[in-house]
C-alpha cells in the first residue's frame, strides 16, 4: 500500500510542471527519470524506516545538461564522490547507526531549477511543492523523525504545515515541530558551506546530530 501511494505521487510529479522550472524527465530522453518523486530516493527507499531525510532539491539545469550525461547519478540517483553525500553518509552512521540505504531519502523540491546548483528557488514554489509532495510523502512513509537538510527546506515545511515565522538557524535547529506522528528537524545542510558555517563553533555538527539521537531514543 504505501509503495503504491508513493508511486502514485510520483506519476503526480512526473505530469505536472511548475513554470519557471524543468522536469526531471526533460534531459537527455529522459535518461534521469525514475519511479520516485526525487531520483534521489533510489539510495534510500526504505519504506517502513524510522528515519525520513529531506534535501532541499536533487540538480540543476547546468548539471542534467551535461555531455556525455551523468551515467553513474542516472543510475544510482546520486553521486557517491559528491561531499554532501560522503558526509551524509558518516554523519547517519555516526550517530544514528544506520546507512543511507536504511532511510529513507527523498527532495523537498522535485523540479529542476535553472543554472547551477547553488541557484535560489522560490520559498513559495518550495511551499507548493511541500504541500503537493512531501508532506504526504511523511503521512505515507510515517518515519519518527524527518531530518531537513538547511534551514531552506525546514522553513518550507514550517509554512507548509501552517506554522509562522522565519527563524535563524540557531533557533531551527533547537527546534523541531510534529506533523501527525512525525517529529520534524532540522540540521545545516551536509555540503562543504553549510558544514563549514556550522561548524565555526567547533564540533557542532556533530552536536546536532546527536541531539538527533537522543530524539530518536526519547
Amino acid at each position: 500500500m504505501k509503495q503504491e501511494s508513493l508511486k502514485a505521487l510520483a506519476l503526480q510529479r512526473r505530469y505536472t510542471r511548475i513554470e519557471g522550472y524543468a522536469c526531471i524527465g526533460d534531459f537527455h530522453n529522459g535518461l534521469y527519470e525514475c519511479d520516485h518523486i526525487s531520483p534521489w530516493t533510489k539510495s534510500g527507499c526504505n519504506i517502513d524506516t524510522d528515519i525520513m531525510i529531506i534535501g532541499q532539491d536533487w540538480s540543476s539545469c547546468d548539471h542534467l545538461s551535461q555531455n556525455p550525461p551523468d551515467q553513474t547519478t542516472a543510475h544510482l540517483g546520486f553521486n557517491p564522490n559528491l561531499p554532501t553525500n560522503q558526509n551524509l553518509n558518516q554523519l547517519l552512521e555516526r550517530h544514528l547507526g544506520v546507512t543511507r540505504s536504511e532511510c529513507y531519502l527523498t527532495n523537498l523540491f522535485p523540479y529542476v531549477k535553472s543554472g547551477n546548483a547553488s541557484a535560489n528557488i522560490q520559498m513559495n514554489d518550495m511551499v507548493d511543492c511541500a504541500k503537493r509532495f512531501t508532506l504526504k510523502e511523511i503521512e505515507i512513509v510515517c518515519p519518527k523523525i524527518a531530518v531537513c537538510l538547511g534551514l531552506q527546506t525546514f522553513k518550507a515545511l514550517m509554512r507548509a504545515v501552517g506554522l509562522r515565522g522565519s527563524p535563524k538557524m540557531d533557533d531551527a535547529i533547537a527546534s523541531s515541530f510534529k506533523f501527525t506522528n512525525t517529529m520534524i528537524h532540522c540540521v545545516a545542510h551536509p555540503g562543504v558551506l553549510g558544514t563549514n558555517n556550522r561548524n565555526r563553533v567547533a564540533g557542532r555538527v556533530d552536536r546536532d546530530w546527536d541531539r538527533l539521537a537522543q530524539s530518536m531514543r526519547r
